[in-house]
């Protein structure tokens, strides 16, 4: 899924003014800002799912070598 960035939004805005400020209505400021947390939180969601399989995997290795230690069980052959 593809979001504008900023800069799309300015060129949306204003496509021929580049270094020229420009007033917002406070509800375009809300917008944009809504807009950004939108796509931070999805970034957020992304990162989370990928490292949680890593966190799991980790858990799932430390209990098997607790459990190995607790029966008396080495790692060599």
């Amino acid at each position: 899924m593809s979001h504008p960035t900023r800069d799309h939004l300015n060129d949306l805005l204003e496509p021929h003014a580049k270094d020229t400020g420009r007033m917002l209505m406070p509800e375009d400021l809300t917008r944009i800002r809504h807009h950004d947390l939108m796509i931070e939180a999805h970034r957020h969601r992304l990162a989370r799912q990928a490292t949680a399989g890593r966190w799991w995997r980790r858990l799932a290795h430390y209990a098997q070598r607790r459990a190995d230690r607790a029966e008396g069980v080495t790692g060599e052959p």
